[in-house]
């Protein structure tokens, strides 16, 4: 998956044409971890350790940030 073209094709689905703290993210990861939360953040991979690029979402649940790393990541739905 490419982590970047995944979220412009986000962005173009998302009503206000831009992911924001609002948009709710249903993340799928290759061991079926389901995580949903709103819209953090997202690291490129020149900007991280391990050089492979994330996304930060803010947890429904819970509160807390949660970081996935894009080879993690099977699918995400805008929900």
């Amino acid at each position: 998956m490419n982590l970047l073209e995944e979220l412009k094709n986000l962005n173009k689905l998302n009503k206000l044409n831009k992911l924001n703290n609002n948009t709710v993210l249903k993340i799928t990861c290759l061991d079926s971890q389901v995580c949903k939360g709103t819209y953090y953040g997202y690291t490129s991979a020149l900007d991280n350790e391990p050089e492979i690029a994330e996304i930060e979402i803010r947890d429904l649940e819970t509160g807390s940030i949660i970081c996935i790393l894009e080879n993690e990541i099977k699918s995400i739905d805008v929900i």
